[in-house]
Parts: C-alpha cells; sequence; structure tokens
C-alpha cells in the first residue's frame, strides 16, 4: 500500500527534484505553491521507485484525485496506484493534468480512462512582455486605467516585499477581508498568505506592495515555475482605489521580464475572474483534465 504523507517544508527543494523541466509553465510544477495549499486541499505525497506521487484526498481519507506520477517510473507508479485503490475498494481518478499529461496516460494506459476537460481550473499563461509593456491596440483601455490612476493618486510608490514589510503586504490582506466583508479569521487564503510572507526568503517568494499616500493599498506574491516562467501566487488590491488592480499587475510585470511567460493561474469558475483574464489576452490557455479510470 502507498504511504501517503503531509508535504513537509523541508522537503520542498526534494519534491521540486522531481519536477526539473526546464522549459515548465504549468502551476503543477510549483511545489511551494503545492505546500502552501496542502492544508486547504488535504494534498499529500507518496514515493514509488524513485517516483513521486501527488495526491489530493477528503475529509474521510479517501483520495478524490491523483496527480500524474513524475519520475522514473511513472508507469509502475501509476500500477501502484491501482493497486493501491483496489485495497481501499476506491475509483482511480486522475485530475488536474495538463494537455501533455493526459497524453502521457493515454499512451501507456490505452482506452483505459475516460477524460473529461475541466473549465475552471485551466491556467492563464502571459508573455511577460506583454504585461509589462500593455503595448497595441488591445491594451489602450488598461494604459488608460493606469494612467488615470497615477493622475489620480500622484503620490504612489511600489516597493518590493521584504522581510521588513511584510506586515504592509498583510495589512492590504486584512483590509480587502473588510472592504469584502470576509471574516479573515475563517478565509483560510488569509493564513495561507500569511505563512507565504513568513518564510518569504526560504520559499525564494517575490512581490510587491502599491501604495498611496504611505498606505498599502494592494499586494502581489509569486514564485519561480521554471527559468523561463514566473507564477502570481497571490493578489490582493483595494476595489476603492480605481485601478489598483490593473497597477499592481503592471507593476509586478515589469520586474519579471526576465521570465518570457508569467502564470496567472485559474479562474476558479468564476466568470466575473475569467473575464478579468481573458481581458489581458493570455498567450496560453492551459487547458487541464479529470481522467477516471474505466476499468
Amino acid at each position: 500500500m502507498l504511504n501517503f504523507q503531509n508535504l513537509k517544508k523541508s522537503e520542498i527543494k526534494k519534491y521540486k527534484s522531481y519536477y526539473t523541466d526546464p522549459k515548465a509553465v504549468g502551476l503543477e510544477y510549483n511545489f511551494v505553491s503545492a505546500y502552501l495549499w496542502a492544508r486547504e486541499y488535504d494534498i499529500k505525497v507518496a514515493f514509488f521507485d524513485d517516483t513521486l506521487i501527488k495526491a489530493y484526498f477528503r475529509d474521510n481519507g479517501s483520495v478524490w484525485g491523483y496527480c500524474l506520477p513524475s519520475g522514473k517510473n511513472v508507469k509502475g507508479a501509476a500500477e501502484a496506484i491501482f493497486a493501491d485503490a483496489r485495497k481501499k475498494n476506491e475509483p482511480v481518478c486522475f485530475g488536474y493534468l495538463s494537455q501533455r499529461e493526459r497524453e502521457t496516460l493515454e499512451s501507456l494506459f490505452p482506452d483505459r480512462f475516460e477524460f473529461e476537460r475541466s473549465d475552471s481550473t485551466q491556467d492563464y499563461i502571459y508573455f511577460s512582455d506583454s504585461l509589462a509593456y500593455l503595448a497595441g491596440k488591445k491594451y489602450h483601455s488598461k494604459r488608460n486605467h493606469i494612467s488615470k490612476f497615477y493622475r489620480t493618486y500622484d503620490n504612489a510608490e511600489v516597493k518590493s516585499i521584504t522581510p521588513e514589510n511584510i506586515g504592509d503586504a498583510l495589512t492590504v490582506v486584512e483590509l480587502w477581508c473588510e472592504e469584502n466583508g470576509i471574516d479573515r479569521k475563517t478565509y483560510a487564503e488569509y493564513s495561507i498568505i500569511s505563512d507565504a510572507l513568513e518564510n518569504l526568503r526560504e520559499f525564494e517568494m517575490r512581490g510587491i506592495i502599491l501604495y498611496v499616500d504611505q498606505k498599502p493599498i494592494a499586494m502581489t506574491l509569486g514564485s519561480e515555475i521554471s527559468p523561463i516562467c514566473f507564477d502570481v501566487n497571490f493578489e490582493k488590491a483595494l476595489t476603492a482605489y480605481d485601478g489598483s488592480y490593473a497597477v499592481i499587475n503592471n507593476e509586478f510585470a515589469k520586474r519579471l521580464t526576465s521570465y518570457t511567460y508569467i502564470n496567472r493561474e485559474e479562474d476558479l469558475g468564476l466568470e466575473g475572474l475569467r473575464k478579468s483574464k481573458l481581458s489581458y489576452h493570455p498567450a496560453i490557455i492551459y487547458d487541464r483534465y479529470d481522467g477516471v479510470a474505466k476499468w
């Protein structure tokens, strides 16, 4: 039986060693993100023949979705998943599969799975230069929005997040919760962002804070997926300051042009968020699939 364990902060580099594609752009390669969200989604890992298996668990201890194993023996690890599921009398569902992972699973186990595209977990991936420079007619309204913000708030400034000002970044999240009528004590993402900020250097995360009148009004924070792609893990802004989201997005992108791509993650199936992400004209919509074993 596979021995699944909780993700450990001290093991993040080990987990990442199983996902070493220098051209990766998908969120499945980001184990900083996986660790931060592990408690919320009950993500655990197991190892089989120098191969890592990641899985999402339900409250009752059953598995609702496996990720495609990665490492030395992908097929053997997948077969170990089948055997483990049979012992537990559970169905086998592989979730959060990229197109390439789906193709790998199909080639290893022809006709064994039924696949369905997820309409809420695809990654929205952009050229970093596009978000940084907003060039051309298609970004005209974005440029105007940002210009209006700086005309309205001529004392705005942007600072990188450092251990010295992480309190300001967390203040933004607290104010955002107040603005949206959310109790931060029960809001999972608040504690997750707090954890990320406390481990800023250990996780090699980068971020910025936007200030108006020296008051922090927007923050964003992310981590590297690969040498060519950066992942924006968190972004919060106070909408009372019109244009704050457009500005924090643009200012962070300006600092990320050494990467070819910026992954701004999924839309969670929220129509408003989907429209917002599409309005920035993604270079890639990185589709995801669920695959359920037929037998």
